[in-house]
């Protein structure tokens, strides 16, 4: 359990949300097969470590007994599995083809279907330019999913709910990551992922929250929705008691206060040697250069001498020839 509190907070939001509706609807406590859609990473095999957790995505990685497949067109049979989940896959899904993710999701699924991730609201929309922006502006860099989510739109929750309502599900909507709260953590953890300087200070805070603040962040608005749907006779999930009151816990706040001053700390002196270490930088180049070149001259000079020293070679071993033949 350990490794899993090590997780980005957002990661480990998305995976113990789903797993832990999993739970809800186990029948009997007993092993289910679960089809994890857009799973190349094999996470969610770590949070149910006791099921048999299968993985479909249409790119590649080294995880075993990952399937090449699009969720548009899944190659499994009817009913294949207890459980089809997808995290965050969506709303990278084009607009034109998410009805028919849904449907192959409802297909292959015995009983049930959970779809999680962000969908559409102006508020969810706005966080995630803020987010864009803070990328630019402080760091540099262009989110590639982000960027996506703009470009493709997010999801309607409502048309996902329809769609599966469609497919004979009885639907149940769980929002969790207060939205405020998410999108000052999302630009405290990509500001700490982005230097290495940072990396322990990260592992701290991820370690905080995950363990602390996940089970209660879940009031106001949200960022994320796991969206249930409960197929033929199997059971729909009972949300009573699946977290804590949506309240921070006590020392929360402070201890979140007191990594947020360690970073403001670190980047007002980091803003007073940045032109320190870049003059550095900019010397060991330097050095690096004139000592690539030090390194070709004093390789052309033993070429040279190899070369003298063969000729000398030859001309004794043709004067000593020449001696003999005079005797």
């Amino acid at each position: 359990m350990d490794d899993l509190l090590s997780l980005p907070f957002d990661q480990y939001q998305r995976y113990r949300l789903v797993a832990d509706l999993v739970e809800r609807v186990r029948p009997g406590g007993r092993p289910l097969r679960i089809l994890d859609v857009g799973g190349r990473t094999a996470l969610l095999r770590k949070f149910l470590p006791n099921d048999r957790v299968e993985l479909v995505d249409v790119e590649a990685s080294e995880e075993e007994g990952l399937v090449l497949g699009s969720g548009g067109a899944l190659p499994f049979l009817d009913d294949s599995f207890d459980v089809v989940a997808a995290f965050d896959t969506l709303e990278h899904v084009p607009p034109r083809a998410r009805k028919a993710f849904v449907a192959e999701c409802a297909r292959v699924a015995a009983r049930h279907v959970i779809l999680a991730g962000p969908y559409r609201t102006p508020q969810v929309d706005e966080a995630e330019e803020i987010l864009m922006g803070f990328l630019a502006d402080k760091l540099g860099v262009k989110h590639r999913y982000l960027a996506e989510h703009r470009d493709y739109g997010l999801p309607v929750r409502a048309k996902v709910e329809e769609w599966l309502g469609s497919a004979g599900g009885r639907v149940l909507s769980v929002g969790h990551a207060n939205l405020e709260r998410w999108l000052v953590l999302m630009c405290l953890e990509l500001y700490l992922d982005n230097d290495p300087l940072l990396r322990n200070l990260a592992q701290r805070f991820f370690a905080f929250y995950n363990a602390s603040m996940y089970s209660s962040d879940h009031g106001g608005a949200v960022y994320r929705h796991a969206v249930v749907a409960s197929l033929g006779q199997s059971r729909e999930p009972s949300i009573e008691g699946l977290f804590d009151a949506p309240a921070a816990p006590q020392g929360a706040t402070r201890a979140l206060l007191a990594m947020g001053l360690e970073v403001i700390a670190f980047d007002g002196e980091k803003d007073a040697w940045s032109p320190e270490l870049k003059r550095l930088e900019k010397v060991i180049r330097g050095l690096e250069k004139d000592l690539s070149g030090h390194k070709k001259r004093l390789g052309d000079t033993v070429e040279n001498l190899q070369q003298h020293k063969a000729t000398l070679k030859d001309e004794r071993a043709q004067r000593k020839q020449e001696a003999r033949e005079q005797a």
